[in-house]
């Protein structure tokens, strides 16, 4: 490892993505609104079950991946290869890329509870529906991929502003209005409601979920290269991201619990319930359901950009000849068809899980678990990264220098553990009647895919390193 030219390529200046947009790719990474109709039935208390893990954990993420992303331009694989080796940046790259197959059907599942309303309510509910609507917008987005980072960035920026920020803002709007309006609120909204409800260790595991809500923070890394001032850019982009995210969740979860009352709240469509509501005082009910569409094309943006950003960057991984060479193809936009036609079938391996399951929100909750498992270690390995390089690269320029490293990323390692062990907890919501077979199960899960990019270092051979040329990954995203 050479000390003096981490951050050069970061540090260009020219033409490319100003930190705004990066900001917002990042924030399509990070927001999603799969958890808000189940977090809406804490009401007022969900604001603490938010703001406890954007403190112990996006703020950490944040601040640790704007340090290294600045300095050490590359993603997750390069922070850690730069502190703690080959084998457990592998590991690190792994653990971003695997989890994502698990969250794919989950976020599409969600999209699919919300297209339901245009045609049936009913079909939020029918497995069928959801696991048919899964493979299809899986493969939608996967057909735009094929094309290359340009043009599905860009369509992941939009999708953050048209689906996610805009139906945010109307809905803060309308939730004002309408408790202005003397319409009662389906959620109490006193002071003493600010703290929510112990419901047992069990309830805990919301919270974890919500780690799972801010997760991301990093994916957008891959692309720092592409910025016009990485060094001052980037960071600004990690605030703007983190702003957005912590005040999306927020106020749309509000916006939900003033105007659906938990018993008829659907887990998927909870949002469009509450634009239902809140339109019928003006007459206009009916246009709620479009407001589906504008959720889907937010998570097909979101999907798009977990395609970019981790394939690209396990690309770069088996590259360095910690992939068969099978897996290490490209087409001629540069997009890792052969990662991406991998994450497609196990994909729709997954989606088959709605097909035969009694209980559609019991396949949700069950994806949630495995997801936020598999992800939380990348994070622990990022923290421990950060702390590393602090103390054995101090000699090495940093483009942004976060403040306090040491402490958030001590607090960032102190909260990944406690997730990562909570996290074993069925979720009540599950009702699991056998709870030990569930953590035996997740276990299983968690650790035979953790070991994966363990066998495949072990098995490496010297033929498999192909270097790419200049230029063949990523060019001139937005």
């Amino acid at each position: 490892m050479h000390e003096p030219s981490a951050g050069t390529s970061a540090s260009r200046t020219g033409r490319g993505m100003g930190w705004p947009a990066m900001g917002l790719l990042s924030a399509s990474a990070v927001i999603n609104l799969t958890n808000v109709a189940a977090m809406s039935e804490y009401g007022l208390g969900s604001m603490v079950l938010y703001l406890l893990p954007a403190l112990v954990f996006l703020l950490p993420a944040a601040f640790t991946a704007a340090e290294l992303g600045s300095t050490w331009p590359g993603g997750v694989f390069t922070w850690v290869h730069e502190a703690l080796g080959e084998k457990w940046a592998f590991c690190a790259a792994w653990q971003q890329w695997v989890q994502n197959i698990i969250f794919y059907p989950l976020l599409l599942s969600f999209a699919a509870g919300n297209v339901a309303y245009l045609v049936s309510p009913g079909l939020a509910l029918s497995g069928p529906f959801n696991g048919a609507f899964v493979l299809l917008a899986f493969g939608l987005c996967a057909a735009m991929a094929v094309h290359g980072v340009g043009h599905a960035s860009r369509f992941s920026v939009w999708g953050v502003v048209l689906g996610i920020v805009t139906p945010t803002v109307l809905l803060t709007v309308l939730t004002v209005a309408y408790l202005l309006g003397g319409h009662a609120s389906a959620t109490p909204l006193g002071a003493s409601h600010l703290l929510p409800p112990w419901s047992g260790i069990g309830g805990l595991v919301l919270v974890v979920g919500n780690f799972l809500a801010y997760g991301g923070v990093e994916v957008s890394a891959v692309h720092v290269r592409e910025m016009k001032d990485a060094r001052q850019g980037y960071p600004k982009a990690m605030v703007l991201m983190a702003l957005l995210a912590t005040l999306i969740f927020v106020f749309s979860t509000l916006g939900v619990a003033v105007a659906v009352p938990h018993q008829r709240l659907d887990l998927s469509a909870g949002l469009i319930q509450a634009f239902e509501t809140y339109l019928d005082v003006y007459g206009l009910k009916r246009i709620a359901p479009a407001f589906g569409l504008l959720f889907l094309l937010a998570s097909l943006g979101t999907v798009l950009t977990w395609m970019l950003g981790p394939n690209h960057s396990l690309l770069l991984v088996g590259r360095k000849g910690l992939l068969p060479p099978l897996f290490q193809r490209t087409n001629r936009h540069g997009t890792p068809t052969a990662l991406l036609a991998t994450q497609a079938v196990l994909v729709a391996l997954l989606s088959l899980a709605f097909f035969v399951a009694k209980d559609v929100n019991q396949v949700y909750w069950a994806l949630a678990a495995m997801t936020t498992q598999l992800y939380i270690p990348m994070y622990g390995l990022l923290f421990v990264s950060a702390l590393k390089l602090r103390r054995t690269r101090p000699g090495v320029p940093r483009g942004y220098r976060a403040p306090a490293l040491p402490l958030l990323a001590c607090v960032g390692i102190v909260a990944c553990v406690l997730a990562f062990v909570v996290g074993f907890v069925p979720p009540k919501q599950l009702q699991v009647k056998q709870p030990f077979a569930y953590v035996a199960n997740l276990a299983g899960l968690v650790f035979a895919l953790g070991a994966v990019p363990f066998v495949l270092y072990a098995r490496r051979k010297p033929g498999w390193r192909r270097p790419a040329p200049d230029g063949a990954i990523v060019r001139n995203p937005c």
